[in-house]
């Protein structure tokens, strides 16, 4: 017998859809159990909450997201469909029309923002019309920001917004999500958002303090979040020196592991770039002190685009390249490292005589 809360597997069967009635369904079960869920609290750090199955000494963890953040979730506001069409008719003729249109689509952005047609009218709207109705906009989404940021389709008027509004308005809209920034450096949306505005205003002081709240967060779930990372990179190439100098020092304290990470691989390859040439080239040669380091990250499939970073690197360049062709026969018989040798211009004979003089890899 198996038991899922307190319900027989035959009862379950026996409740499905009724639509499946009178067609003709194989159901086979094979190597199937079931076992009980129990729910760990909330992680203090990622905020996610954990369904820990036990079953015969073995955990398998699943994670689920808790509950939406309030912040984040959209306004389900019904559009007339009719009127929406008829509005993006008038747009398209122009002229007199299309100026009602707009007139009008200005006066609901504020409903239309979060529908996805007429976010897409807004979006027209704003090519059609000038820097006023963006103003507009802007001032009717006030108080919503963080809302739209986070809504599937408002999220494009606000992005749409940033290169249209002066700085005045565009630091309102900034101020908005300070206190927010955590939620959003880790949304799909709101990380995008994020990028737009350190690019379009990098030295603004309300800019600024936003960067300033992201980094006063926990950087290193930042730097290995599928959305944070980006905006983790728009810092390192957008925000000030002690923001970079930040990122640095973070990274620093687990190099290898960041240099082996799918995103924080990413930014530790643009640090090696853009920070101080201090930064730089602490960072590049506590990666290349453990022995063997730049021949493994060599031929691992995220290390690679670290070494590749090393090999710009000024002060790193020869160490480098020494390493790599010390350890060239074993980078030939690997997909990244043979692609590294390559990019060295490096041929067989040439490594074999390179090899030969230092000893072997």
């Amino acid at each position: 017998k198996a038991f899922l809360e307190g319900r027989e597997l035959s009862d379950l069967l026996g409740a499905m859809d009724s639509r499946a009635v009178g067609c003709h369904t194989t159901l086979t079960v094979k190597n199937t159990f079931i076992c009980v869920v129990e729910t760990e609290a909330a992680s203090p750090i990622s905020g996610i909450s954990r369904r820990r199955s036990k079953t015969e000494g073995d955990y398998l963890c699943c994670l689920e997201p808790e509950s939406a953040d309030p912040v984040c979730e959209a306004d389900d506001v019904q559009v007339p469909t009719d009127r929406l069409a008829a509005l993006g008719v008038a747009l398209q003729v122009g002229e007199a029309r299309a100026s009602s249109a707009c007139a009008e689509i200005r006066d609901s952005a504020r409903s239309l923002a979060f529908d996805a047609a007429g976010s897409h009218l807004l979006q027209q709207a704003m090519e059609l019309s000038g820097a006023q109705f963006a103003h507009d906009v802007a001032m009717a989404l006030q108080g919503l920001i963080p809302q739209a940021v986070c809504s599937q389709n408002a999220h494009k008027v606000v992005e749409s917004l940033v290169p249209r509004l002066d700085v005045e308005v565009l630091a309102g809209i900034v101020h908005e999500l300070i206190g927010h920034s955590s939620r959003l450096s880790m949304h799909a949306f709101g990380s995008s958002l994020l990028c737009r505005l350190f690019e379009h205003l990098p030295a603004d002081t309300v800019v600024v303090a936003l960067i300033d709240e992201v980094l006063s967060h926990d950087v290193t779930q930042l730097i290995c979040h599928k959305f944070g990372h980006m905006v983790a990179l728009s810092i390192l190439r957008n925000g000030l020196p002690r923001h970079r100098s930040k990122l640095a020092e973070v990274l620093s304290g687990e190099l290898q592991r960041f240099a082996r990470h799918r995103f924080a691989s990413l930014v530790l390859a643009l640090a090696l770039s853009q920070c101080i040439a201090k930064e730089a080239h602490g960072l590049a040669f506590a990666l290349m002190g453990q022995a063997g380091a730049v021949s493994s990250l060599a031929c691992h499939s995220f290390g690679y685009r670290v070494v590749k970073a090393l090999l710009e690197l000024p002060s790193a360049t020869e160490q480098v390249r020494f390493y790599l062709l010390k350890s060239s026969r074993r980078l030939q018989k690997d997909k990244f490292g043979a692609r590294l040798l390559d990019e060295l211009s490096v041929s067989s004979p040439l490594v074999d005589d390179l090899v030969g003089s230092v000893g072997g890899a």
